[in-house]
């Protein structure tokens, strides 16, 4: 059938349209669906890059809090008598050793004993209150009782917290010397920076000598003044240093 030039323009607009049609259905319409898609992906990513940098902010901040506490804590622990000058009783005499020369006392006994775990005890005043019952009972305006709840607010916050357990050494030590050395000996005890408690101390032949009495014969030897301590020494471990850096 011969088409005349009316209906040849008809079928090639037809034709061209059919070419579009399929050029939109095998080609335009899938990449458009992957452009939707790929935007829907982007906007999840963009959403989650926001997350992580916000947590990243969040970091930098945490990262300082954490190195201001470690300092803290070391400058706490700097406070203690380091772990490896008591490692062992050999070690504890070792370390006391050099307060007994720089007093010029003499060491005429000692003890010394591997540390142990123990409580690190709290040391402060507990106010006492005579016939507490009677107090009670004659406070008719709640005055007494309340100034008595005030002189025991430190004692009863102290009592209530929990001890810490840290490292002890136990030191026991008899020196010999003159009365002003034994005060040397116990004033370098008291002034050192590391935590070292003298739990007990007794003086002996600590006699004041009067000049206007006679002196001791020849043959009764004079007794040289001495003191008996019993110093406990505390440790902890070195806080290790936290790796802040990322992997």
């Amino acid at each position: 059938m011969k088409l005349n030039y009316r209906d040849a323009v008809i079928l090639g607009i037809v034709l061209a349209l059919a070419v579009l049609l399929a050029g939109f259905f095998f080609a335009i319409k899938p990449k458009n669906d992957d452009i939707k898609s790929d935007k829907a992906s982007l906007e999840t990513l963009e959403e989650e890059r926001a997350q992580v940098e916000t947590k990243i902010a969040e970091i930098e901040p945490l990262k300082t809090e954490i190195t201001q506490l470690y300092n803290n804590t070391n400058d706490l622990i700097g406070d203690f008598v380091e772990y490896n000058n008591i490692v062992n009783s050999r070690k504890v005499d070792q370390y006391m050793q050099h307060f007994a020369e720089e007093a010029e006392v003499k060491i005429m006994n000692l003890s010394s004993a591997d540390p142990t775990s123990g409580a690190l005890s709290y040391y402060y005043f507990t106010p006492s209150f005579l016939a507490e019952d009677m107090l009670a009972q004659s406070d008719l305006n709640g005055a007494r009782s309340a100034s008595k709840a005030e002189r025991m607010a430190e004692s009863d916050a102290l009592a209530a917290r929990t001890q810490e357990t840290v490292m002890q050494g136990q030191y026991s030590i008899t020196v010999e010397g003159e009365k002003e050395n034994l005060w040397k000996y116990m004033e370098l005890l008291e002034e050192q920076d590391e935590t070292i408690i003298i739990n007990s101390v007794n003086f002996t032949n600590l006699m004041i000598k009067d000049t206007k009495t006679s002196k001791s014969s020849d043959d009764e030897e004079e007794q040289m003044p001495s003191a008996q301590f019993v110093i406990t020494l505390y440790s902890v471990y070195d806080l290790a240093e936290p790796n802040l850096e990322a992997e």
